[in-house]
């Protein structure tokens, strides 16, 4: 067997693990703000449950794609900090805005 065989990858694969890891990177980050303040209001059982739940679905998805291989798996990731870039992003860019000045002193 030619070691360059065990190599490639099926460009199918690499992209519905990165589609995957971004949907479920959107989500895991979407709802940390929601977590966030479950937590920051004193309702520890239910943000821990929520906890729980984010890791739930984000880990199977990195699962099932380092099971079809490293190319897999690295493209999923990359759809998760991708997302989380989106996501963050956004969320500064709402909370900014919500400053008396606009977030334009920092």
């Amino acid at each position: 067997m030619n070691a360059l065989s065990t190599l490639t990858v099926d460009p199918t694969a690499l992209a519905l693990a990165f589609v995957a890891g971004l949907a479920a990177g959107a989500g895991f980050f979407l709802v940390l703000r929601r977590n966030t303040d479950l937590f920051a209001g004193g309702r520890i059982g239910l943000a821990i449950a929520m906890q729980v739940a984010r890791f739930a679905v984000l880990v199977p998805v990195l699962v099932l794609a380092a099971r079809q291989g490293a190319g897999p798996l690295l493209a999923a990731a990359l759809g998760v900090l991708i997302a989380r870039r989106v996501v963050v992003g956004r969320v500064r860019r709402r909370s900014a805005a919500m400053l008396p000045d606009g977030g334009q002193s920092s």
